[in-house]
């Protein structure tokens, strides 16, 4: 890894754990927006990717919905995960084809 990547690798690592002490103590409905804001923080610093530059800013709005209407927001992470599964098969299905 670079110096940068090494940076925002850390920065992220010390966010997720603060986090996961954080939850500790929170409402369980923090834990699936601090894992989309751990998310959100490695599209901002530590990979080029289409995918994830191209869902960053509906991800930006979409996990403040975590504070006023949690069913948005459970709609929204569901609509995320299929999203994500979508990528994935797309992906291993073209590095089959190599």
């Amino acid at each position: 890894m670079s110096g940068t990547t090494d940076q925002a690798a850390f920065r992220l690592a010390t966010f997720l754990v603060t986090a996961a002490r954080d939850l500790v103590d929170e409402p369980a409905i923090y834990g699936p927006f601090r894992m989309v804001d751990a998310v959100d923080r490695l599209m901002a610093g530590v990979f080029d990717d289409d995918f994830l530059r191209d869902l960053k800013p509906t991800l930006e709005r979409e996990k403040q919905k975590v504070m006023s209407d949690r069913d948005a927001f459970v709609t929204w992470l569901d609509e995320l995960a299929a999203k994500f599964a979508s990528e994935a098969k797309r992906r291993n299905l073209a590095e089959e084809g190599r």
